[in-house]
């Protein structure tokens, strides 16, 4: 799709130009969450096609696609150590099927808070362009 975030996501992952590309699973994308590494590790999984409704999924595609997500979960508490995960899946602003997957720390002063409730300010946190890259050469290796 056209002005889709997530199709012009593919594109640059194909093109091989994506800063934030983690990994292709076997029904989706993963990328680190550039803006939002308050949340050290938070990532985005996102179906390899423009689909915009989940339950209109073939049920083994929505079961492979909850596979993925439990297998960047699994590689973001190897690296990060959180104390435990939010996933969110809305599709109100973009509607490409997509997951944020935040893991959240002992240490959030906001852990009250759902992350879109967490001042804008707040959330791209303080982590350097290098801090990220290191990030990612993390992740990858555990997907």
């Amino acid at each position: 799709m056209k002005n889709c975030f997530y199709c012009n996501t593919i594109k640059e992952i194909k093109k091989g130009t994506s800063k934030v590309f983690l990994a292709e699973l076997k029904h989706s994308y993963v990328i680190l969450h550039a803006g939002g590494q308050y949340f050290k590790g938070y990532c985005i999984l996102f179906t390899k096609n423009h689909k915009e409704h989940t339950h209109k999924l073939p049920l083994k595609l929505q079961i492979g696609l909850y596979k993925d997500m439990m297998q960047v979960a699994a590689a973001i508490n190897k690296v990060c150590k959180p104390d435990r995960f939010n996933y969110e899946n809305l599709g109100n602003i973009c509607h490409h099927i997509h997951w944020h997957i935040a893991p959240r720390y002992k240490n959030d002063k906001y852990k009250q808070l759902p992350i879109w409730q967490i001042p804008e300010k707040v959330r791209p946190g303080k982590r350097t362009e290098k801090e990220k890259e290191e990030l990612i050469k993390k992740l990858k290796r555990y997907l």
